[in-house]
């Protein structure tokens, strides 16, 4: 588990950021996890989606968590498959792609936050175990998805 303190001198890629509630407060709608499953998967699932709402049952507070695009990528460097899995761009993001992946998981442990911000398919059919991450819509002329379709404006680009 990495502290907070630890999280606020990290090196960060440009990286999907939750407004202070000042300027927007979530309504933990889900409309960013639906969207973000329907874009990259077509579909709408929990295990689908690259960006995650944690509901406050008693502060009524969700927080936004998604990838955090490192700048030392310890998900990237951890991918038996590097370059083949687990990819980097030429802007520095690094994204997976799913079809060379063998849902070992290891990303998902070298990621330093907490809760990690990949994702994972489970399934019987061990072939459609995946991890999926936030790569910002990078294929996506409009930029990302959760973004865009965010009922409240709660989202936007880091910096």
């Amino acid at each position: 588990m990495m502290d907070e303190k630890k999280q606020a001198t990290r090196a960060l890629g440009r990286h999907i950021v939750q407004y202070p509630p000042e300027v927007s407060f979530c309504a933990g709608c889900s409309a960013c996890e639906i969207v973000c499953s329907l874009v990259h998967d077509g579909v709408v699932g929990n295990a689908y989606s690259r960006i995650f709402v944690n509901r406050g049952t008693r502060s009524m507070v969700s927080t936004i968590y998604s990838c955090q695009h490192c700048l030392d990528h310890p998900c990237y460097n951890a991918c038996p498959r590097k370059d083949q899995a687990m990819c980097l761009d030429e802007n520095g993001i690094v994204y997976i792609n799913e079809e060379y992946c063998i849902g070992c998981k290891r990303c998902i442990k070298a990621c330093v936050f907490d809760p990690p911000r990949i994702n994972y398919v489970h399934s019987k059919d061990k072939t459609k175990r995946k991890a999926k991450k936030c790569d910002l819509c990078r294929t996506r002329p409009e930029g990302p998805a959760c973004i865009e379709f965010c009922q409240v404006s709660c989202l936007g680009l880091s910096d």
